[in-house]
Protein backbone atom coordinates (compact mmCIF):
# COMPACT_ATOMS: atom_id res chain seq x y z
CA UNK A 1 0.00 0.00 0.00
CA UNK A 2 1.58 3.24 -1.05
CA UNK A 3 2.21 5.78 1.93
CA UNK A 4 0.27 8.89 2.15
CA UNK A 5 2.56 11.69 0.69
CA UNK A 6 2.68 14.51 3.47
CA UNK A 7 4.34 17.99 2.37
CA UNK A 8 4.83 20.34 5.23
CA UNK A 9 4.96 24.36 3.82
CA UNK A 10 7.60 26.12 5.73
CA UNK A 11 7.58 30.01 4.00
CA UNK A 12 10.93 31.76 4.86
CA UNK A 13 11.99 35.49 4.44
CA UNK A 14 15.22 36.09 6.02
CA UNK A 15 15.21 33.05 8.37
CA UNK A 16 18.96 32.14 8.34
CA UNK A 17 19.78 32.05 11.97
CA UNK A 18 16.30 29.95 12.11
CA UNK A 19 15.66 27.54 9.84
CA UNK A 20 19.01 24.92 9.56
CA UNK A 21 17.58 23.85 13.33
CA UNK A 22 13.88 23.81 12.01
CA UNK A 23 14.56 21.50 9.28
CA UNK A 24 16.49 19.35 11.64
CA UNK A 25 14.18 18.84 14.38
CA UNK A 26 11.31 18.56 11.53
CA UNK A 27 13.04 15.94 9.52
CA UNK A 28 13.83 14.35 13.11
CA UNK A 29 10.48 14.21 14.27
CA UNK A 30 8.89 12.77 11.29
CA UNK A 31 11.26 10.08 10.17
CA UNK A 32 9.29 7.34 12.23
CA UNK A 33 5.68 8.00 11.32
CA UNK A 34 5.04 5.07 9.19
CA UNK A 35 2.54 5.40 6.48
CA UNK A 36 3.63 8.34 5.93
CA UNK A 37 5.78 9.99 3.02
CA UNK A 38 7.16 13.57 4.79
CA UNK A 39 8.14 15.84 2.38
CA UNK A 40 9.00 19.99 3.21
CA UNK A 41 8.67 22.47 0.94
CA UNK A 42 10.70 25.93 1.99
CA UNK A 43 8.60 28.67 -0.16
CA UNK A 44 11.08 31.55 0.54
CA UNK A 45 9.85 35.40 -1.04
CA UNK A 46 13.37 36.71 -2.47
CA UNK A 47 15.14 36.28 1.25
CA UNK A 48 18.39 39.34 1.20
CA UNK A 49 19.95 36.96 3.58
CA UNK A 50 21.90 33.38 3.27
CA UNK A 51 18.13 31.35 3.63
CA UNK A 52 18.11 29.72 0.38
CA UNK A 53 22.17 28.91 0.07
CA UNK A 54 21.46 27.27 3.32
CA UNK A 55 18.53 25.23 2.38
CA UNK A 56 19.94 24.88 -1.22
CA UNK A 57 22.95 23.14 0.50
CA UNK A 58 21.06 21.03 3.07
CA UNK A 59 18.92 19.44 0.19
CA UNK A 60 22.63 17.22 -0.24
CA UNK A 61 21.88 15.99 3.88
CA UNK A 62 17.63 15.73 3.07
CA UNK A 63 16.73 14.06 -0.11
CA UNK A 64 12.69 15.17 0.68
CA UNK A 65 13.66 18.90 0.81
CA UNK A 66 12.58 21.24 -1.49
CA UNK A 67 12.64 24.62 -2.08
CA UNK A 68 10.23 26.97 -4.08
CA UNK A 69 11.05 31.12 -4.43
CA UNK A 70 9.81 33.82 -5.68
CA UNK A 71 11.22 36.65 -7.35
CA UNK A 72 9.38 39.48 -4.91
CA UNK A 73 8.15 38.88 -1.26
CA UNK A 74 4.16 39.04 -2.02
CA UNK A 75 3.23 38.51 1.73
CA UNK A 76 2.38 35.36 3.76
CA UNK A 77 -1.21 34.29 2.12
CA UNK A 78 0.18 35.12 -1.28
CA UNK A 79 3.31 32.43 -0.39
CA UNK A 80 1.21 30.04 0.91
CA UNK A 81 -1.29 30.30 -2.10
CA UNK A 82 1.73 29.58 -4.72
CA UNK A 83 2.79 26.83 -2.25
CA UNK A 84 -0.40 24.80 -1.66
CA UNK A 85 -0.55 24.96 -5.39
CA UNK A 86 2.76 23.68 -5.99
CA UNK A 87 2.49 20.94 -3.35
CA UNK A 88 -0.65 19.84 -4.92
CA UNK A 89 0.50 20.11 -8.61
CA UNK A 90 4.18 19.50 -8.92
CA UNK A 91 4.77 17.13 -5.36
CA UNK A 92 1.02 15.57 -5.93
CA UNK A 93 0.76 15.93 -2.31
CA UNK A 94 -2.11 14.02 -0.21
CA UNK A 95 -1.66 15.79 3.06
CA UNK A 96 -0.48 19.24 3.01
CA UNK A 97 0.53 20.89 6.82
CA UNK A 98 1.38 25.03 7.20
CA UNK A 99 4.25 25.36 9.49
CA UNK A 100 6.53 28.52 11.05
CA UNK A 101 9.84 28.53 9.86
CA UNK A 102 11.14 29.92 13.58
CA UNK A 103 9.77 26.60 15.94
CA UNK A 104 6.92 28.38 17.43
CA UNK A 105 5.18 25.81 16.32
CA UNK A 106 6.93 22.33 17.97
CA UNK A 107 7.79 19.25 15.67
CA UNK A 108 6.42 17.04 18.20
CA UNK A 109 2.69 18.09 17.09
CA UNK A 110 3.15 16.69 13.90
CA UNK A 111 2.61 12.95 14.21
CA UNK A 112 -0.94 13.53 16.97
CA UNK A 113 -2.00 15.87 14.20
CA UNK A 114 -1.40 13.30 11.49
CA UNK A 115 -2.78 10.79 13.35
CA UNK A 116 -6.15 12.93 13.60
CA UNK A 117 -6.07 12.94 10.04
CA UNK A 118 -7.41 9.50 9.58
CA UNK A 119 -10.55 10.60 10.64
CA UNK A 120 -10.31 14.38 9.08
CA UNK A 121 -10.05 16.76 6.54
CA UNK A 122 -8.34 19.31 8.43
CA UNK A 123 -6.58 19.41 11.69
CA UNK A 124 -6.05 22.84 13.32
CA UNK A 125 -3.23 22.89 15.87
CA UNK A 126 -5.20 25.14 18.25
CA UNK A 127 -3.78 27.28 21.24
CA UNK A 128 -7.24 28.20 22.30
CA UNK A 129 -8.78 24.94 23.78
CA UNK A 130 -7.61 22.90 26.64
CA UNK A 131 -4.34 21.49 26.75
CA UNK A 132 -3.29 24.92 24.86
CA UNK A 133 -1.76 27.92 24.96
CA UNK A 134 0.36 31.36 24.14
CA UNK A 135 3.41 32.81 25.29
CA UNK A 136 3.25 34.91 29.01
CA UNK A 137 5.41 37.19 27.39
CA UNK A 138 3.94 37.81 24.37
CA UNK A 139 3.53 41.50 23.81
CA UNK A 140 0.19 43.03 23.83
CA UNK A 141 -0.05 43.93 19.98
CA UNK A 142 0.02 39.79 19.56
CA UNK A 143 -2.23 39.24 22.20
CA UNK A 144 -4.50 41.62 21.51
CA UNK A 145 -4.35 40.36 17.30
CA UNK A 146 -4.46 37.05 18.52
CA UNK A 147 -7.20 36.15 21.26
CA UNK A 148 -9.33 39.15 19.89
CA UNK A 149 -9.11 38.12 16.66
CA UNK A 150 -10.71 34.80 17.61
CA UNK A 151 -13.13 36.43 19.65
CA UNK A 152 -14.05 39.01 16.82
CA UNK A 153 -14.23 35.67 14.21
CA UNK A 154 -16.40 33.08 16.62
CA UNK A 155 -19.06 35.98 16.84
CA UNK A 156 -19.21 36.92 13.33
CA UNK A 157 -18.61 33.79 11.10
CA UNK A 158 -19.04 30.79 13.24
CA UNK A 159 -18.22 29.97 17.34
CA UNK A 160 -17.41 26.08 16.02
CA UNK A 161 -13.94 27.09 16.24
CA UNK A 162 -11.41 28.37 18.81
CA UNK A 163 -8.77 29.10 17.06
CA UNK A 164 -9.22 31.02 13.73
CA UNK A 165 -5.86 32.17 13.39
CA UNK A 166 -3.70 29.59 13.89
CA UNK A 167 -0.63 29.52 11.20
CA UNK A 168 -0.55 25.26 11.95
CA UNK A 169 -2.82 23.39 10.58
CA UNK A 170 -2.89 20.09 8.34
CA UNK A 171 -5.15 19.47 5.18
CA UNK A 172 -6.39 16.96 3.48
CA UNK A 173 -5.72 17.14 -0.83
CA UNK A 174 -9.59 17.01 -1.66
CA UNK A 175 -10.39 19.55 0.86
CA UNK A 176 -7.94 22.42 -0.67
CA UNK A 177 -8.73 21.64 -3.83
CA UNK A 178 -12.10 22.39 -3.07
CA UNK A 179 -11.46 25.64 -0.63
CA UNK A 180 -8.19 27.34 -2.39
CA UNK A 181 -9.39 30.64 -3.75
CA UNK A 182 -7.83 32.86 -7.19
CA UNK A 183 -7.05 34.99 -4.46
CA UNK A 184 -6.89 35.28 -0.72
CA UNK A 185 -8.50 38.25 0.30
CA UNK A 186 -5.77 39.30 2.21
CA UNK A 187 -1.68 38.65 1.22
CA UNK A 188 -0.88 38.73 4.85
CA UNK A 189 -1.50 36.64 8.34
CA UNK A 190 -5.78 37.19 7.76
CA UNK A 191 -5.59 34.54 5.03
CA UNK A 192 -5.50 31.95 8.01
CA UNK A 193 -9.09 33.14 8.71
CA UNK A 194 -10.25 33.10 4.87
CA UNK A 195 -8.93 29.11 4.37
CA UNK A 196 -10.68 27.75 7.61
CA UNK A 197 -13.82 29.43 6.81
CA UNK A 198 -13.91 28.31 3.03
CA UNK A 199 -13.20 24.99 4.37
CA UNK A 200 -16.16 25.12 7.16
CA UNK A 201 -18.67 26.25 4.36
CA UNK A 202 -17.63 23.47 2.04
CA UNK A 203 -18.33 21.42 4.98
CA UNK A 204 -14.87 20.21 5.42
CA UNK A 205 -14.24 17.50 8.77
CA UNK A 206 -12.41 19.73 11.31
CA UNK A 207 -11.12 19.28 14.27
CA UNK A 208 -8.90 20.63 16.63
CA UNK A 209 -5.90 19.35 18.11
CA UNK A 210 -3.99 21.21 21.53
CA UNK A 211 -0.91 22.97 20.65
CA UNK A 212 1.55 25.32 22.99
CA UNK A 213 2.79 28.29 20.86
CA UNK A 214 6.36 29.16 21.89
CA UNK A 215 8.30 32.67 21.15
CA UNK A 216 10.90 31.86 18.70
CA UNK A 217 14.26 32.27 20.13
CA UNK A 218 15.95 34.02 16.96
CA UNK A 219 15.35 36.08 13.88
CA UNK A 220 12.57 39.40 14.56
CA UNK A 221 9.05 38.56 14.08
CA UNK A 222 7.44 39.09 10.84
CA UNK A 223 3.74 40.32 11.79
CA UNK A 224 2.84 43.39 10.11
CA UNK A 225 2.02 46.28 12.20
CA UNK A 226 -1.83 46.51 10.29
CA UNK A 227 -2.30 43.10 11.21
CA UNK A 228 -5.14 43.72 13.67
CA UNK A 229 -7.05 45.68 10.67
CA UNK A 230 -6.91 43.61 7.85
CA UNK A 231 -7.95 40.96 9.98
CA UNK A 232 -10.81 42.58 10.61
CA UNK A 233 -11.49 43.58 7.28
CA UNK A 234 -11.30 40.42 6.23
CA UNK A 235 -13.57 38.89 9.03
CA UNK A 236 -16.48 41.35 7.98
CA UNK A 237 -16.12 40.78 3.92
CA UNK A 238 -16.42 37.27 4.22
CA UNK A 239 -19.27 37.55 6.69
CA UNK A 240 -20.63 40.11 4.11
CA UNK A 241 -20.36 38.06 1.00
CA UNK A 242 -22.10 35.63 2.64
CA UNK A 243 -25.67 37.98 3.26
CA UNK A 244 -25.17 39.24 0.20
CA UNK A 245 -28.26 36.45 -1.51
CA UNK A 246 -30.49 37.25 1.53
CA UNK A 247 -30.37 40.87 0.77
CA UNK A 248 -30.86 39.93 -2.81
CA UNK A 249 -33.72 37.62 -1.69
CA UNK A 250 -34.94 39.94 0.94
CA UNK A 251 -35.46 43.08 -2.48
CA UNK A 252 -36.98 40.28 -4.49
CA UNK A 253 -39.29 38.80 -1.43
CA UNK A 254 -40.23 42.72 -0.93
CA UNK A 255 -41.14 43.17 -4.85
CA UNK A 256 -43.47 40.10 -4.35
CA UNK A 257 -44.92 41.34 -1.47
CA UNK A 258 -45.79 44.65 -3.69
CA UNK A 259 -47.39 42.56 -6.21
CA UNK A 260 -49.50 40.18 -3.49
CA UNK A 261 -51.10 43.29 -1.86
CA UNK A 262 -51.56 44.97 -5.22
CA UNK A 263 -53.33 42.11 -7.03
CA UNK A 264 -55.30 40.89 -3.66
CA UNK A 265 -56.81 44.51 -3.52
CA UNK A 266 -57.36 44.69 -7.10
CA UNK A 267 -58.86 41.38 -7.20
CA UNK A 268 -60.97 41.96 -3.62
CA UNK A 269 -63.41 43.79 -5.53
CA UNK A 270 -64.85 41.05 -6.93
CA UNK A 271 -63.92 37.70 -5.74
CA UNK A 272 -63.90 36.54 -1.47
CA UNK A 273 -61.05 37.25 0.42
CA UNK A 274 -59.79 33.33 -0.09
CA UNK A 275 -59.99 33.64 -3.68
CA UNK A 276 -58.17 36.56 -4.69
CA UNK A 277 -55.60 35.70 -1.90
CA UNK A 278 -54.99 32.62 -4.35
CA UNK A 279 -54.36 34.57 -7.44
CA UNK A 280 -52.14 37.00 -5.57
CA UNK A 281 -50.39 34.35 -3.83
CA UNK A 282 -49.28 32.75 -7.61
CA UNK A 283 -48.60 36.01 -9.18
CA UNK A 284 -46.25 36.58 -6.27
CA UNK A 285 -44.04 33.15 -6.51
CA UNK A 286 -43.85 34.10 -10.10
CA UNK A 287 -43.02 36.97 -9.83
CA UNK A 288 -40.33 35.71 -7.13
CA UNK A 289 -39.09 32.50 -8.99
CA UNK A 290 -38.37 34.83 -12.02
CA UNK A 291 -36.36 37.33 -10.37
CA UNK A 292 -34.50 35.10 -7.82
CA UNK A 293 -33.53 33.00 -11.20
CA UNK A 294 -32.02 36.12 -12.83
CA UNK A 295 -30.81 37.88 -9.77
CA UNK A 296 -30.53 36.27 -6.41
CA UNK A 297 -28.93 32.70 -7.57
CA UNK A 298 -28.13 33.90 -11.06
CA UNK A 299 -24.71 31.81 -10.32
CA UNK A 300 -26.93 28.92 -10.41
CA UNK A 301 -29.57 29.82 -12.74
CA UNK A 302 -31.80 27.12 -14.15
CA UNK A 303 -31.22 26.87 -18.23
CA UNK A 304 -33.04 24.19 -20.01
CA UNK A 305 -32.29 20.90 -18.61
CA UNK A 306 -33.02 17.80 -16.98
CA UNK A 307 -32.28 19.52 -13.57
CA UNK A 308 -34.04 22.39 -14.82
CA UNK A 309 -37.15 20.41 -15.06
CA UNK A 310 -36.86 18.78 -12.00
CA UNK A 311 -36.36 21.90 -10.23
CA UNK A 312 -39.18 23.39 -12.34
CA UNK A 313 -41.66 20.08 -10.96
CA UNK A 314 -40.69 20.63 -7.48
CA UNK A 315 -41.28 24.56 -7.92
CA UNK A 316 -44.56 23.93 -9.10
CA UNK A 317 -45.75 21.85 -6.13
CA UNK A 318 -43.81 24.27 -3.65
CA UNK A 319 -46.15 26.92 -4.97
CA UNK A 320 -49.63 24.74 -5.08
CA UNK A 321 -48.55 24.07 -1.05
CA UNK A 322 -47.59 28.05 -0.10
CA UNK A 323 -50.95 28.62 -2.24
CA UNK A 324 -52.76 26.44 0.75
CA UNK A 325 -50.97 27.80 3.08
CA UNK A 326 -51.12 31.19 2.52
CA UNK A 327 -55.17 30.57 2.04
CA UNK A 328 -55.37 28.83 5.25
CA UNK A 329 -53.90 31.65 6.70
CA UNK A 330 -55.74 33.84 6.03
CA UNK A 331 -58.95 31.92 6.97
CA UNK A 332 -57.86 31.52 10.22
CA UNK A 333 -57.01 34.81 10.72
CA UNK A 334 -60.50 36.10 9.13
CA UNK A 335 -61.95 33.34 11.86
CA UNK A 336 -60.42 34.78 14.79
CA UNK A 337 -59.99 38.40 14.45
CA UNK A 338 -62.84 39.21 11.79
CA UNK A 339 -62.61 40.32 8.37
CA UNK A 340 -62.36 43.91 6.90
CA UNK A 341 -59.82 45.86 4.60
CA UNK A 342 -57.21 46.63 7.31
CA UNK A 343 -57.42 43.22 9.44
CA UNK A 344 -57.19 41.37 6.34
CA UNK A 345 -53.86 43.29 5.26
CA UNK A 346 -52.33 42.90 8.56
CA UNK A 347 -53.15 39.24 8.63
CA UNK A 348 -51.62 39.04 4.83
CA UNK A 349 -48.67 40.58 5.48
CA UNK A 350 -47.85 38.52 8.55
CA UNK A 351 -48.11 35.08 6.25
CA UNK A 352 -45.52 37.00 3.86
CA UNK A 353 -43.10 37.27 6.39
CA UNK A 354 -43.47 33.98 7.41
CA UNK A 355 -43.89 32.28 4.32
CA UNK A 356 -41.14 34.73 2.50
CA UNK A 357 -38.25 32.89 5.35
CA UNK A 358 -39.54 29.71 4.50
CA UNK A 359 -39.18 30.46 0.47
CA UNK A 360 -35.67 31.48 1.00
CA UNK A 361 -34.51 28.21 2.76
CA UNK A 362 -36.51 26.28 0.15
CA UNK A 363 -34.90 28.43 -2.18
CA UNK A 364 -31.40 27.89 -1.59
CA UNK A 365 -31.20 24.44 0.15
CA UNK A 366 -33.77 22.87 -3.17
CA UNK A 367 -33.92 24.69 -6.14
CA UNK A 368 -30.96 26.68 -6.09
CA UNK A 369 -28.94 24.44 -4.38
CA UNK A 370 -24.87 25.54 -5.27
CA UNK A 371 -23.75 21.91 -6.94
CA UNK A 372 -20.08 21.09 -4.98
CA UNK A 373 -17.74 21.46 -8.21
CA UNK A 374 -15.84 18.76 -9.20
CA UNK A 375 -11.78 19.83 -9.11
CA UNK A 376 -9.31 18.02 -10.72
CA UNK A 377 -5.87 20.11 -10.09
CA UNK A 378 -5.58 23.82 -8.68
CA UNK A 379 -3.93 26.12 -11.38
CA UNK A 380 -2.72 29.72 -12.06
CA UNK A 381 -6.38 29.90 -13.55
CA UNK A 382 -8.04 28.16 -10.53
Amino acid sequence: MKDTKVVIIIPTYNESLAIEETLRQVFQSTECIQNKDVHILIFDSASTDNTQKIVLDLQSTYSKLHLKTEPKKSGLGSAYLQAMRYALNDLAADIVIEFDADLSHQPKYIAPMLEKMDNHDVVLGSRYVRGGGIPDDWGWHRKLLSVLGNYIARFVLTPKYKDFTTGFRATRREALLHALPEHFLSNQFAYKLELLWLLHKNKSKICEYPIVFVDRKSGQSKLPTNSIVDALRVIFTLRFKKIIPYFRMCLVGLSGAVIQCLLYNVLRHKLPPVSANQLAVFGAIINNFTLNNQFTFRKNSLTLSYKAVKSLAFFIGYSILMIGCQSYWLHLGIKYFGSGRLKENIILVTGIILGSVLNYIIYSNFIWRKNKPIVLSVGSDL
